[in-house]
């Protein structure tokens, strides 16, 4: 046996729709389980994998972070190249990078985006990967509403009471940004760190703006006030873990100069 596990940093992508989310569960499939199953089957002992936030279940990623501790001489590309070997269809490995024995890709990162897709219209190839909203949204009104999400509020009405109880509601949002192409309402959201379900209700509260149900002034109402906005959540499967942060520089040149543009399709 070596001496110290090492630890190396992970990007994945991932397709939530068997998943219940991140975090390993005993009666359920989790990307956090298979990862472990597959890492306990590549260095045939214990390895420990974590990830930089929990996904609600059905959500995807398009490039997640998460780390690896193990006891291992390969190199970071072959644990990548093997694990993706072992790893179900809907899992890959995109970098495996050494990190510092102290990273932890929850404790250390900064920041979070979320990419969000709605369909202007029914989809065939897509539409395990949008939520289709047939009738007309008005994308201007939305990105109004969208910009007073942006600063530090309380976002209690955007979450469930249970999941603040241990847990401040405060969260700084950096951006949040609507862009339209001939198919889709594509919404992006960066902020230190989200709260459950918070970016699934906004997306819901955004299409009510966007049909004319809500407006602005009610928006920043919520922020105020917080209200019960459950029969506002949007569907999981138009969300995407976009990205993880772990410094200033990395975010702020995401912020200035990362387009918003559809997952992959």
């Amino acid at each position: 046996m070596h001496a110290h596990p090492k630890r190396f940093k992970l990007a994945l992508e991932f397709d939530g729709g068997r998943y219940s989310g991140w975090q390993k569960q005993d009666d359920a499939k989790s990307i956090q389980g298979s990862l472990l199953k597959a890492a306990a089957e590549l260095f045939e002992a214990e390895a420990d994998v974590q990830g930089s936030g929990r996904t609600d279940t059905g959500v995807h990623g398009l490039r997640f972070a998460a780390h690896l501790e193990a006891y291992t001489e390969l190199s970071p590309k072959e644990i990548g190249a093997r694990l993706n070997e072992l790893l179900p269809k809907d899992i890959a490995i995109l970098e495996c990078k050494r990190a510092g024995a102290r990273f932890h890709a929850r404790h250390n990162c900064i920041g979070r985006s979320y990419l969000y897709q709605i369909a202007k219209r029914k989809m065939a190839l897509g539409r395990n990967f949008v939520w289709q909203i047939p009738e007309p949204l008005h994308a201007g009104v939305m990105q109004e509403a969208a910009t007073a999400l942006v600063g530090m509020h309380d976002f209690t009405s955007f979450t469930d009471r249970q999941a603040i109880k241990k847990k401040s509601p405060l969260v700084m949002v950096h951006q949040a940004q609507i862009a339209e192409t001939d198919d889709l309402i594509l919404f992006r959201i960066v902020g230190s760190h989200f709260l459950w379900k918070m970016v699934r209700r906004i997306v819901g509260v955004l299409a009510e703006v966007g049909k004319g149900q809500l407006t602005v002034a009610e928006v920043t109402h919520f922020l105020e006030t917080p209200v019960v906005l459950k029969e506002y959540t949007a569907p999981s499967q138009g969300l995407f873990f976009e990205r993880a942060f772990y410094d200033q520089e990395e975010l702020d040149t995401f912020l200035a100069s990362e387009p918003l543009q559809p997952a992959f399709f």
